[in-house]
Formats: structure tokens, sequence, C-alpha cells
């Protein structure tokens, strides 16, 4: 079965185990425990996207702070995300394990949803740094190294205060006011009660993040969150989810929602910042990601009018990350995105008019997807979206999501004319041994759906 790998470092088998057993994971994701001497060897082999050590009384600061400067010389740590996982709240400590090396920590004690959430997160910010990566390698490999792309280095996260919106609901039975203090100690957070009202502030060009509040049931939240991701310009803007008990939230539905992250309301300040850290860091990975499109505008690598990988440029990186998900037993989920009526839109109106079709439905696309995710413009009127690390059924929400988005677009002409557009969908899910034309090969056999 395919899975992500999750190493957990304890000071002895006992120590390892007993800590991999608070981690709450799922079907797909294999949490394998190491005692500390047979650590190195396995973390650096490239096979985990996530190892968490285990920081505390058993394994203290020093040695801690060792393993994670060695990692700095391991070939397979641009891919992974190093974690500590300690009962230790302070920001002292925190920026202590932040200047080790460490990607993230997580403090106990947790929630194991709560934790899950987390261990989500990341598994998602180590995809977006191999993505990063797999970017650079295919760029390389049609620009023959003459260095128009940069180095793949993470973006520098700046140091100043977060910028939230903090959205409350049902909040008469004043449960939330620790996680009120915290958000307004620890962020420049506009406050705001009304939920309807809330929806014309979340245009704010500026925010890192949106925190929904819920004292009581958390169900008015995760719609809001669902109507979020219907927007384009919301799509990637990342949501944190706070309610008193995290322990009865089906993850599955928090996360087809939109919503990035879970966590009680009872938060400190600086066990919210790590949260935030986390979005900036996301967000940060999210516009390099973009950013690799605009580097260089010939036609093999960019298409010009949707702005989508050009068709070889998109088919080299596609195997490429099959290539990398077979070592990693990964999954990968394919869709195809086909605008039905383009024919007809060019025989009614013109190709001037098909040619802003396609620049609004570019548009909508790179807004409507992850920054992990990446499209490719196959042919005139057909579009492939890879998906890595995502199987079918999460990637079959996001795909039926952009389908009904593209639908609803009104397209408006010279002289007043205004179109709407018709869209199919097909999905496919890597069985592990396609090659990238077989693959998408896959999706012109399968009935399309088109979306109503």
């Amino acid at each position: 079965m395919q899975a992500n790998r999750v190493l957990v470092v304890g000071k002895d088998e006992a120590h390892a185990k007993a800590g991999a057993a608070k981690i709450a994971a799922d079907k797909f994701t294999e949490v394998q425990p190491a005692p500390w001497l047979e650590a190195i060897p396995l973390a650096s082999s490239g096979r985990y996207q996530l190892v968490i050590v285990l920081a505390g009384a058993e394994i203290g600061i020093a040695a801690v702070t060792t393993f994670a400067r060695s990692a700095e010389r391991w070939t397979q740590r641009e891919g992974m995300m190093l974690v500590a996982l300690t009962e230790d709240g302070t920001a002292a400590l925190h920026r202590d394990l932040q200047h080790a090396g460490f990607d993230d920590i997580i403090h106990r004690p947790m929630h194991p949803t709560q934790v899950a959430s987390r261990v989500g997160v990341l598994l998602r910010l180590s995809t977006m740094r191999r993505e990063l990566a797999r970017r650079q390698a295919t760029a390389r490999g049609f620009t023959s190294g003459d260095g128009l792309f940069l180095a793949p280095a993470e973006p520098v996260i700046q140091s100043r205060r977060a910028s939230v919106l903090l959205v409350q609901f049902d909040q008469s039975a004043h449960c939330a006011e620790q996680f009120n203090r915290a958000v307004r100690s620890c962020t420049d957070a506009q406050v705001c009660d009304d939920p309807e009202a809330a929806r014309t502030l979340l245009y704010r060009s500026n925010l890192d993040a949106v925190l929904l509040c819920s004292a009581v049931d958390p169900k008015g939240a995760i719609a809001f969150a669902d109507r979020m991701r219907r927007v384009p310009a919301l799509y990637n803007l990342p949501v944190l989810l706070a309610t008193p008990d995290v322990s009865g939230l089906d993850l599955d539905t928090v996360f087809n929602a939109g919503i990035t992250d879970v966590a009680p309301t009872c938060l400190s300040s600086e066990q919210l910042s790590v949260h935030l850290a986390s979005f900036k860091r996301l967000e940060a990975l999210r516009a390099a990601l973009a950013a690799r499109y605009a580097q260089h505008v010939e036609m093999v690598i960019r298409d010009g009018l949707t702005g989508f990988a050009g068709h070889g440029f998109g088919m080299a990186h596609l195997e490429a990350t099959l290539r990398e998900c077979t070592e990693l037993s990964l999954p990968v989920a394919v869709a195809g995105l086909t605008i039905e009526n383009l024919d007809e839109i060019n025989a009614a109106h013109g190709y001037l008019a098909g040619d802003i079709v396609m620049r609004r439905v570019g548009d909508v696309v790179r807004r409507c997807i992850r920054g992990e995710d990446m499209a490719t413009r196959l042919s005139g009127s057909r579009i492939l979206v890879q998906f890595p690390d995502t199987r079918y059924a999460s990637a079959n929400v996001a795909v039926r999501r952009l389908a009904n988005v593209l639908r609803f677009q009104k397209v408006d002409l010279r002289g007043g004319t205004s179109i709407t557009l018709r869209i199919g969908y097909t999905l496919a899910c890597w069985d592990g041994s396609a090659d990238a034309r077989t693959l998408v090969a896959s999706l012109k056999a399968r009935k399309v759906a088109v979306a109503a």
C-alpha cells in the first residue's frame, strides 16, 4: 500500500514506540519508531518525508541539536521535514530548536487528532519542497543549464507578526477567550463576530491566515471554509479551525472543506505562533512554486495563453514525479479537464474569443490549485492537472470543485456577448507502474463527467 512514511526517534526502542503510539496516523501513513543509535542511518536514507525527534528528559537539548545539525549534510534533507516533539512549549526552547535546524516543533500535550493535523501540514510542506526541486530539475533539462532558473532554496520567511482575520462563531458561551487573547498577543489580528460581514474582509491582500474560532459547534465554521474554497482568490489562503474539543472532528471532512489545520481553543500564544509559522511557510513555498512559471516565457516551458506548463515540459515533469514517487511509494493522481464547447465558441465568435476563454480558464485554474499541483495544456481544449502525493478521494473533491468553479464563469466578449463554459473532467490514480504517456492516455479512455 502506498503510504507516507514518518520516523519517530526516541532514546531507546521502548521510548520510540511510546512516542509513535501518540501519533494518530491514518491508514495511508506509516509511523516507524527508531532508537537513538539507529536513527541517523534511517533518517538519512531518504525514505521518510517526516522525521520526529522526541526531545525532552530522555534526550537532552544538546543531543537533539547535534542530531539536527548533522542532518544538514544529508543528501536527502531537501525533501524531508525535521520536527521536534516536546512537552516544553516555551518560546526560548522553540527558538533554540529552530536555530538548530528543526523545521517545526510540536508541543505536547496534544490530542491525537491535533497531532494528526500537524503531521498532515508537515507532510504537505515536504511535498512542496520536493516539488520545488523537481520543477527546478525539469527546467534545467529544457534550458541546458543556462542559469535562467535559480537554485530551489526555500524562501526566507519574514519575521514580522502574522496578519490574520479572526472570525468568531457562536461566541455566546465565551469558551474561546484564551484563544482570542493568544491571537491578539502574537498577531496583527482583525476580529469579526459576524461571519457574513467577514466575507468582505477576506480579500485583504496582506492576510497570512484566517482563524475560525467556534466555541460550541464547528459545523458553521467548516461550512464557511468550504464556501471560501470555492472562490479562486481565496483558494490557497491558509485556514486554522479552533474549537474546544478537537477529538470529535472528522479530519477528512475538515481538510476537504479547505481547512489547513485544527487546534484547541486552549492554545497559548507560543503554540499558536508555531501554527502560524507553518502557514507562512506554506504560502511562501506556494509563491515560489508559482514563480517557476514566471521565470521563463518560451512556449516550450509555458503556454502563452493560459500560463500553464507547455506540453513537453508538463509531460517531462510528470515523468519525473512518477519516478520519484516510485522510489518513495507515494500516490499520484492526474485529472483531465476539457472545455467541451470551445469549438462551438470558436465557430460562433471567432478564434480571438477562444483565446479570451482560455486566458480566463488559465487564471481560474492557477488560483484554484495548490502550490504543489501543476497544470499543463495538452492541446487546444485539454488541460492536465497533476496532484502529487494525493489519493483518488482527495483529488476527486478538488477536480469536481474546480470543474464547478469553471462552469459558473461568465466570459464577456466584445459587443456585450456573454458565454458560459461546459466542462468535462476525468480522473485517474497512478497504479505505480504506468509511465506518463500511459497514465495520460488512460484519461482519454475513461468516461468524461460533465460538470452540471
